[in-house]
């Protein structure tokens, strides 16, 4: 596999992940958690079918663990597009329930 790439959702996701933790654990818990999550992101990168698969989601669409985080994610135009990262609590069959992934790249 060649990469990965965030689309619009995920990058604004990371922004609110990073944003509350610095909030509530301080910025080297937060940068420390970052840096873990794009770990992730290489690891599911460099293993495409690692983590669940959620036909439920969409075509194609598995997920990962990280945390208290769940990185969702597909394989389009032979890269890793990381859709989501969301928190283990939200509601994910809402949040993918109109996803268009073709538009939010």
């Amino acid at each position: 596999m060649a990469g990965y790439f965030l689309s619009r959702d995920a990058d604004e996701d990371l922004q609110n992940i990073f944003n509350y933790t610095q909030g509530s654990w301080g910025e080297a818990q937060a940068t420390t958690y970052m840096h873990e999550l794009f770990a992730r992101f290489d690891l599911i990168a460099g293993t495409p079918a690692i983590g669940r698969v959620r036909p439920e989601l969409g075509e194609d669409i598995r997920s990962f663990p990280y945390g208290r985080h769940v990185v969702f994610f597909t394989v389009w135009q032979g890269e890793i597009a990381i859709l989501r990262v969301l928190h283990g609590s939200r509601d994910v069959d809402a949040i993918f329930e109109n996803f268009k992934p073709a538009q939010d790249f």
